[in-house]
């Protein structure tokens, strides 16, 4: 896709702008590069991010995870905006023009453009959803890659059977549309590996009201080949699909207008009626089954064994990564060795020294940073293991400097995560009081953060669920057996960052809630200063890595065993 081809498009039809996101079919928060317009269009790649291209000149939006990335990339070459101080409507109303502009109808969800439409209409501007392209775009990734599997009953959290009668007891309509592919993954206990970093399967799934079978929306064939889904299931492609469903004496159906796509949306709108669904499958997957429970605690400690070796073996010197992208290839090869292990949950975020304050940076074989003279190390990573997904931060001194201002910081990260987890919270508790209780107190040492403080985790699916968000635009409430990331974390340009992330699942404490860690990687302790540290925290610590040394042991060899108790145990 070239630029050229826009500002040809916009002239050729009179348009102002054209809005570009940055998702695919199904909305999902990490496409493959392939499948992402931004990418495809500047090769620069992030989660959230929009390009309001008008002739000749652009508007890079995302948000503050981002934006520094953003400007090293592009330069001078457009304006960035951090979507958290200017959205896109505020700046296409600061125009002060009466503009027009389109958008792809099959790349933004009902609910975005609703939201966007509605701000710009009152003001005369006008966005039109658009189905056609001007250029040559694949909208499916590349399904000859991949390979479908039905999860063994013993991992399954719950039947699909069950799964898709606890939808049909809850519907209000003549069926369901689920467009959100991890929530297909989960209530057919089904994986797929189409998409990057990830194992959902590239498809919708339709239920009816009535007894009849459900619909798998895929281009992905091979899916017939699980034996239930073959049994029990109509496979359609898209246009197969909405031709059944005219065909169909179905008049009102149900869907989330979070995830469906607005063309989806509107050529059902044509015949059926399509409302918004009161389900809560987001909230239905977050709170995990005790099988779940069990099986993420299993996946955990063959990813803190992963983790520690890596990290021991950096601190000994007996791996020398010559650059960030090789550090992370390193521990990709070290998790690959576990049980069950399947393949990296994201594109691990591996940054020495200033690098580390770019929130999201993602080192590129060819131009990441030389591991020469370097003092710090952020890393931040997460794999797909049959029984679940994990997602860990460490940051690791690697140089002899004295890290005076950096370690004072850290250790008030690491005081905050200890003092959460020793807190007694309410039951019901909201997740914006969580994000508050670790704020607040960081505020105090001037150490603040512009990211969200959580998110939920997958159980062998995404690593970012929807429920819970840790964050203080969330109203998410926090029940027991949710399973949620906490990362605070200090950044600051062009010197350092540091973040430091655990999993936690909460459990009831008679008519109370508190926080479990189920992470097994040990801090590092050179970063710590235990002058700022009370005894009761430094009891803590050493209780913390006295239970990781206890449940690793008995697959250490003896110098991983003597290297942990001589410098992650003794020196406490």
């Amino acid at each position: 896709m070239k630029s050229s081809l826009i500002n040809k498009f916009l002239k050729d039809n009179k348009f102002d702008f054209y809005l570009i996101t940055n998702n695919d079919l199904h909305l999902n928060e990490s496409p493959n590069l392939d499948l992402k317009d931004i990418y495809k269009l500047f090769k620069f790649d992030c989660t959230r991010g929009y390009i309001l291209f008008f002739i000749n000149k652009f508007i890079f939006f995302t948000d503050s995870r981002y934006t520094l990335a953003a400007k090293k990339f592009f330069k001078k070459n457009c304006k960035i905006c951090d979507l958290s101080e200017t959205s896109i409507v505020d700046y296409l109303l600061s125009q002060n023009k009466n503009l027009s502009g389109v958008i792809d109808s099959k790349l933004i969800s009902i609910k975005e453009f609703r939201e966007i439409n509605s701000k710009l209409e009152k003001n005369k501007i006008i966005i039109t959803p658009q189905s056609n392209n001007f250029f040559s775009k694949n909208y499916y990734p590349n399904f000859k890659i991949s390979y479908p599997l039905s999860m063994p009953k013993y991992l399954i959290p719950r039947p699909f059977i069950k799964n898709l009668k606890w939808i049909k007891s809850k519907l209000k309509t003549d069926g369901i549309l689920i467009w959100n592919n991890a929530q297909v993954a989960y209530l057919l206990n089904l994986r797929s590996f189409e998409l990057w970093n990830s194992t959902k399967p590239f498809a919708g799934l339709f239920i009816p009201k009535k007894n009849i079978n459900p619909i798998l929306i895929t281009n992905h064939l091979n899916l017939k080949k699980v034996s239930k889904i073959s049994k029990s299931f109509h496979i359609f492609k898209e246009e197969m699909f909405i031709k059944y469903l005219k065909s169909s004496k179905l008049k009102n159906i149900e869907t989330s207008y979070e995830f469906l796509n607005l063309n989806m949306y509107m050529r059902l709108s044509n015949f059926l009626n399509v409302s918004e669904t009161k389900i809560n499958i987001s909230k239905y997957m977050g709170i995990k089954t005790s099988k779940e429970i069990k099986n993420i605690e299993s996946c955990h400690i063959e990813d803190g064994l992963a983790i520690l070796k890596f990290i021991i073996e950096l601190k000994q010197k007996k791996i020398n990564p010559k650059n960030e992208y090789e550090v992370s290839e390193i521990l990709y090869n070290k998790r690959k060795e576990g049980i069950n292990f399947f393949r990296n949950s994201f594109d691990y975020i591996s940054a020495f020294d200033s690098n580390a304050a770019i929130v999201h940076y993602k080192p590129h074989p060819e131009k990441s940073l030389s591991s020469k003279n370097r003092n710090l190390l952020l890393i931040d990573s997460g794999a797909q293991y049959l029984e679940g997904t994990t997602d860990i931060t460490r940051v690791i001194k690697i140089g002899d400097k004295n890290l005076s201002r950096i370690k004072f910081s850290y250790t008030y990260l690491l005081k905050s995560l200890i003092r959460i987890e020793n807190k007694i919270f309410p039951r019901n508790i909201r997740t914006l009081e969580i994000d508050l209780f670790i704020r607040k107190y960081l505020s105090k040492f001037n150490i603040t953060y512009n990211h969200g403080t959580g998110h939920g985790v997958g159980n062998f699916g995404d690593v970012h669920e929807k429920y819970p968000i840790i964050s203080s635009r969330s109203n998410d409430i926090l029940v027991k057996n949710a399973l949620f990331s906490i990362e605070p974390g200090y950044y600051v340009e062009g010197q350092f960052g540091l973040r430091i992330e655990n999993l936690y699942v909460t459990k009831n404490i008679n008519n109370s809630l508190k926080l479990r860690n189920v992470t097994l990687v040990p801090y590092d302790l050179d970063l710590v200063n235990f002058k700022l540290i009370t005894n009761f925290e430094r009891n803590y610590i050493k209780k913390y890595h006295r239970e990781i040394y206890k449940t690793l042991k008995p697959r250490l060899s003896d110098d991983y065993r003597d290297y942990f108790i001589k410098n992650l145990i003794n020196k406490i």
